[in-house]
C-alpha cells in the first residue's frame, strides 16, 4: 500500500552490494544506513489497489516523522475500507491564483456581491496568505489571520465577510479534491454588535428632508421612510411594482452601482418581494408620475437620462439632510431603519418586519433592531396577568 525509501545509492554504496529491499535482511540494512543519508525520504503509495498508478511525496530528511504518518494514514484509510482520493500535490497551487479562479466562477452573484468579495481578496486576504499554497494553510494560519485583523483594527462585521469569503473558497478546494478538509472549521470570531444605535427622525423631519430634494427625487425618501427600501431598490421602482390597487408593492430588481438592472440582494434572477404600501406612500408614487412622469415605467432617472449614479445620488441628499436640519452624518440608509423601528414601535412582529425589509436571515433583524422590541415582556407580562385575573375571577363567579 505504501513504503518508506530513499532513491538515492547511498546506502548500496556504504553496503558495497546491491540491496533487494524485498527481504527483511536487505530492508534492514537500507533503512539503517539511510538514516545516516541526508537525501529526502520519499513514500510510494497507490489512491487505489494494484494496477493503479504508483505515486510519490517527498519529505526531507528531518522530516521523517512526517513521512511516517502520512503512511500510517494510508495504512489507516485501507483498515477503514476506504481508499485516499486526495493527490498531495493537487493542493500545491498559490492561494491567490484558486481565489482568483473562484471569484470568476461566482456566475450567481450580483455586482455588488462580486465588488465587495474581491475587495476582501485584495485588501485583506491576499496580503496575508495568498502566496501561500492550499495545502500548507492551517487552522492555526487561519487563527492567526483573524487574530492579525482584529489587531489592525477592522470591524466585526468586515472580519466576518473576510472570513465567509475564505471560508467559501476552501470548501470549493475541498469539493475539488485539492484538500482533504478545511482549515476554516471551529474559529472563533469577534462577536458583532447585538445592537445599533441610530437616529430615527420624526415624520416632519421626513417630509422637510423630502422637499428639500430635488422634486423629481423626492418620491424617493418616501419609499425608503414608508417602505424600507434600500438606494439601490428605490432607483429602479416602477408603475408595475404598485399591487391590489395600490395597497402593497412589489419590486424584483435593483440597480447596481455599474448602473445595470440586477436581481434584488440575496435573491435569484426573477424573485421579488412584496411589502405594504402605505396611502401616502402611494400618493407621494401618483404625484409624481403626474407631475414627472415616467422612463419605460420606471420612476427614476438621471437628470440627462439613464439609471442616477449613487454620488451624484448622495451629493443632493447630503444638501437635503442639511437642509432638514438632520445630522450631517444621516444617511439614505437612516430612512430604512426609521422605517423598521417605526414597525416594530408599533408592535409589529419582527418575523413580518424582517421579510419586508430583504433581510437575508432574521438574526440580522435580531441583532439590529432587536432591541427595539424588548417591550414584548411587559406586554407578555400583562397579558399573562389579565388572562389569570379573568379566569380566577369567572372561577369565583361560577362557585358560588
Amino acid at each position: 500500500m505504501a513504503s518508506l525509501i530513499k532513491k538515492c545509492e547511498c546506502a548500496e554504496h556504504k553496503a558495497g552490494r546491491t540491496l533487494n529491499l524485498r527481504t527483511a535482511d536487505d530492508r534492514k540494512t537500507a533503512e539503517r544506513l539511510w538514516g545516516k543519508c541526508q537525501h529526502s525520504w520519499v513514500v510510494r503509495y497507490r489512491l487505489g489497489g494494484h494496477g493503479t498508478k504508483q505515486q510519490e511525496q517527498s519529505y526531507p530528511h528531518d522530516m521523517k516523522r512526517d513521512a511516517e504518518a502520512f503512511i500510517l494514514e494510508i495504512k489507516s484509510d485501507k483498515v477503514s475500507g476506504l481508499r485516499r482520493t486526495i493527490d498531495p500535490k493537487a493542493g500545491a497551487v498559490a492561494f491567490a491564483d484558486y481565489a482568483d479562479k473562484w471569484l470568476t466562477g461566482r456566475v450567481g452573484l450580483s455586482g455588488k456581491s462580486l465588488e465587495i468579495y474581491g475587495g476582501a481578496l485584495k485588501n485583506q486576504i491576499n496580503p496575508v496568505f495568498g502566496h501561500l499554497r492550499l495545502n500548507a494553510i492551517t487552522r492555526q494560519t487561519i487563527k492567526n489571520f483573524v487574530s492579525a485583523l482584529i489587531k489592525t483594527g477592522y470591524a466585526p462585521n468586515t472580519i466576518h465577510s473576510a472570513f465567509t469569503v475564505v471560508s467559501a473558497i476552501f470548501g470549493e478546494a475541498v469539493k475539488d479534491k485539492l484538500i482533504p478538509e478545511s482549515p476554516c472549521t471551529d474559529i472563533e470570531l469577534p462577536s458583532t454588535a447585538q445592537k445599533q444605535e441610530f437616529l430615527v427622525p420624526s415624520w416632519t423631519q421626513i417630509k422637510n428632508l423630502a422637499d428639500s430634494m430635488p422634486a423629481q427625487w423626492a418620491a424617493m425618501v418616501w419609499l425608503m421612510a414608508g417602505c424600507g427600501l434600500r438606494v439601490s431598490e428605490a432607483f429602479a421602482v416602477a408603475e408595475g411594482c404598485l399591487m391590489f390597487g395600490g395597497r402593497r408593492l412589489r419590486i424584483h430588481e435593483q440597480v447596481t452601482r455599474k448602473r445595470l438592472l440586477g436581481p434584488l440582494k440575496h435573491r435569484e434572477e426573477g424573485d421579488y418581494r412584496d411589502m405594504p404600501l402605505p396611502p401616502f406612500v402611494h400618493a407621494a408614487i401618483t404625484a409624481h408620475i403626474e407631475t414627472h412622469g415616467t422612463a419605460d415605467g420606471y420612476l427614476f432617472q438621471a437628470a440627462r437620462g439613464g439609471w442616477i449614479r449613487y454620488d451624484t445620488f448622495r451629493v443632493a441628499f447630503a444638501a437635503a439632510v442639511k437642509a432638514a436640519g438632520l445630522p450631517e452624518d444621516f444617511t439614505p440608509h437612516g430612512l430604512r431603519h426609521a422605517y423598521a423601528s417605526m414597525q416594530l414601535a408599533q408592535g409589529i412582529p419582527i418575523t413580518d418586519v424582517s421579510r419586508w425589509l430583504g433581510h437575508q436571515d432574521i438574526g440580522i433583524t435580531f441583532r439590529t433592531y432587536g432591541h427595539l422590541v424588548d417591550e414584548a415582556w411587559d406586554r407578555a407580562l400583562d397579558v399573562m396577568q389579565a388572562a389569570y385575573q379573568t379566569g380566577t375571577a369567572e372561577a369565583a363567579v361560577a362557585a358560588c
